[in-house]
Parts: structure tokens; sequence; C-alpha cells
């Protein structure tokens, strides 16, 4: 009985299949249609090359030679085969309701991108500069409305390097194009604009033309405030993995009560702390009492305190 259950299931899944297939089928007009590149109109500097390939739309990166395969849900719906960090892509293209022809493709999580007739590489020149001229852009910025997105900027020999916090670290070089705007020599299209206050201090970093960073200020936290994140936590997902924190003279001990494993952590602000080797980020959430309220430990691990400790 379970064999013939296990085999309609099958039938009815190849089916569904089917089905699916024959209404995602385009003609060769409907593939051409979408034949060209589109700039985005929130970064002029990111360009996008769709071509009809063997029953998918190749989307190129012109900003770092990546592709991505799409599948259509319609002639004008497609969805990425690959999966992002917020899972698949789902674009939409637009036609002119004049002339009928495609000239938008709504890009979920990157706005609408318009059809351009003609594409030409980006060139930008490095202006002359010394690492002294690089020293007031380095600090630790936040992602504006992300409590826990962080990158870090530093000087190495006449370079700029943007460290990110959330996937172990990982390293971008960057030069100056001009006084306050920077690119990647590897990818020219992924640029820094900062900006300056009245008083000559870098606030704040745009990247890639949408994304805002904020510049962090230094941590000024007393042994007293340190005292108070002190405390046993345990694992939101699984409570029988516990982590101890203590207060140090300049930072956090966490010790993983599993294994006995210890990691010194770094302020780099009053609720985030770091250590570089191992990778480890570990971001506090107070609660309105003044109390521990959680911890965020490698940007996705949640722990709560542990009551009566």
């Amino acid at each position: 009985m379970k064999r013939i259950v296990l085999l309609i299931a099958i039938v009815c899944a190849l089916a569904s299949n089917d089905r699916l297939q024959a209404q995602t089928q385009l003609t060769e007009q409907q593939w051409k249609a979408l034949d060209g590149y589109f700039q985005s109109t929130q970064n002029k500097d990111m360009v996008v090359r769709f071509t009809p390939g063997q029953g998918v739309l190749l989307a190129k990166l012109m900003w770092n030679n990546n592709e991505v395969h799409l599948t259509p849900e319609s002639d004008v719906a497609f969805i990425s085969k690959e999966a992002g960090d917020e899972g698949p892509i789902h674009i939409v293209f637009h036609k002119d309701s004049t002339t009928g022809v495609v000239d938008k493709v709504d890009v979920a999580h990157n706005g609408q991108w318009v059809r351009i007739k003609d594409y030409h590489p980006i060139e930008k020149k490095e202006m002359a500069h010394s690492p002294e001229q690089l020293k007031p852009f380095v600090g630790l910025y936040q992602l504006q409305g992300e409590a826990t997105r962080y990158i870090q900027f530093m000087v190495k020999g006449n370079e700029l390097i943007l460290k990110q916090h959330w996937d172990d670290a990982r390293e971008i070089p960057f030069v100056p194009e001009s006084e306050l705007s920077f690119f990647s020599r590897q990818i020219p299209q992924f640029t820094l604009a900062f900006t300056r206050d009245q008083q000559g201090n870098i606030t704040q970093a745009l990247a890639f033309g949408h994304d805002l960073w904020l510049k962090t200020k230094k941590p000024s936290l007393s042994a007293a405030q340190l005292k108070a994140y002190e405390g046993q936590f345990q694992s939101a997902d699984d409570p029988d993995n516990q982590v101890r924190l203590v207060a140090t003279s300049n930072g956090l001990r966490l010790t993983q009560l599993w294994d006995k494993k210890e990691v010194d952590l770094q302020a780099l602000t009053d609720t985030y702390f770091y250590n570089a080797e191992p990778f480890f980020p570990l971001q506090i959430t107070m609660g309105t009492d003044g109390k521990v309220q959680s911890l965020l430990l490698l940007g996705t691990q949640r722990f709560n305190p542990v009551r009566g400790q």
C-alpha cells in the first residue's frame, strides 16, 4: 500500500512539474524582448546585462562579472536558481505602455532598473594620496536601521581596507578618486562616498550609492558598566548550550560552558564587542530595566539570560 501511495505522489509531482514547465515556456520573441543592458536607478555605476540562454535568462553583473541564472515564472517574471542572503531573487520586467517595449525591471531588494542603449565600462582614476590622508576614515560603522551590521575601516599600506563583521571579516581594499569618494580597484562600481561634518570629522559612508553606514562613537564604558554585563546565558534554540560573561580590564571574557573555551572580546561600542582572531562578534541588547535582555553571538545565535544565576 505504501509503495502505491509513493508512486501516486511521484506521478503527481511529475505532472505538476510538467504543467509548471508548460506554463513557463517562452517564445523566441519573448526571450529576445528581454535582451539588453539595464541600469540601477539607485546607483548609476551598477549595470546588468540580460541575455537569453537555454531555457534561462542570464543576468551578468557588469561590476564584478558574476552571473545569475533566472528561470521564468511568466513572460515577465523570473526567479533566480541561486539563493542570496535573503533567499531567491525575484525580478519583474515592465513594458512601455505606448510601444510595448520592455524598458524597466523591478529587482527585489534592489529597486528599479531601466534599460539603457549603450554600456561603456566605468573608468576611475586613483587620486594621489598618502596613508596619513586615509586615517580620518578609520573606524567602525553601523548600517542605518540595522543594530547588528557593522563594517570597519583601517589603513594598510596606502589603501583603505573595509572589513565586514558578519562573514568571517572579509576585507576589501579601496583607494580615493577624490577627497571623499573611494572605489575598489577590483570592482570599480563598488563606491564609497563619505560625509564630513562642520568640524571636519567623518560621520558616515554611502556604499553603492544607497547603503548608508553611520560612524560609531568610541566606547566609554566604566568598570561598573562592564560588570553589569556579567552573567550566564542560554541559547534560544538549545537551552543546554550556555555561555558566561565576565568583565575584564578592557572588555569581556566569554566562556562556552559546554567546552570551557574562552574568548576575550574588545569593546568597539558600548554594546558591541569583537575578537578578530578567532572571528567572533558579540552584540548586547539592553532592556528598559538596565539589565541585559539578550546576546547575539556571531551575528545569528541568540542567547537569553539564565534567571536565578
